[in-house]
C-alpha cells in the first residue's frame, strides 16, 4: 500500500512541474512575422485560447500543489479526503480543456508563425501529460485492498 502512495506522490510532483512547464513554454512564445509587407510580433496574447492555456496551466499548478500538500499531510483522512479528489478533478478539467482549445487554435495562426505553432503543440502536450499524471495519481491514491 505504501508503494501506491509513493507512486501517487511522484506523479503529483510531476503534474505540478508539467503544469508550470506548459505555462512557461506558452507564456514565453512569440514570433516576428511578415504579414502583408508589415513586420509584426505575434504572441500567445493575440489568441484567447492560448491565454486560457497559460492562465489555466498556472491555476492547475496551484491546485495540483495544494492537492500535493493535502495528500502529504494525510489526504486520506479529515478534510483532505474530500479536497484532494475535488482538486484532482479541477486540475484535469482545466488542463484538458485548455490543451484542447490551444490545439484547435493551431490552425488559425497567421502564415509564417511556425515557431508559435510548434510551441503551442508542445505546451498543449505538456498540459495533457500533466492532466494524465494527475489522473493516474488519483487512481493510485487509495488502491482497493485485497481480501
Amino acid at each position: 500500500m505504501e508503494g501506491a502512495k509513493a507512486v501517487s506522490l511522484g506523479l503529483r510532483i510531476v503534474a505540478v512541474a508539467l503544469s508550470v512547464a506548459a505555462a512557461v513554454v506558452m507564456g514565453t512564445a512569440s514570433e516576428m512575422i511578415v504579414d502583408s509587407g508589415m513586420v509584426r510580433v505575434v504572441s500567445y496574447k493575440d489568441y484567447s485560447a492560448l491565454v486560457y492555456l497559460v492562465v489555466g496551466s498556472v491555476i492547475s499548478a496551484v491546485c495540483a500543489a495544494l492537492a500535493l500538500y493535502l495528500f502529504v499531510q494525510g489526504g486520506s483522512s479529515g478534510a483532505g479526503s474530500l479536497a484532494v479528489p475535488l482538486l484532482d478533478a479541477a486540475v484535469q478539467a482545466i488542463l484538458f480543456s485548455a490543451s484542447g482549445a490551444a490545439l484547435a487554435t493551431r490552425g488559425c495562426f497567421v502564415g509564417g508563425a511556425d515557431a508559435l505553432r510548434g510551441r503551442t503543440g508542445t505546451a498543449a502536450a505538456l498540459g495533457v501529460c500533466a492532466a494524465a499524471a494527475v489522473s493516474v495519481a488519483a487512481l493510485t491514491r487509495d488502491p482497493p485492498s485485497g481480501g
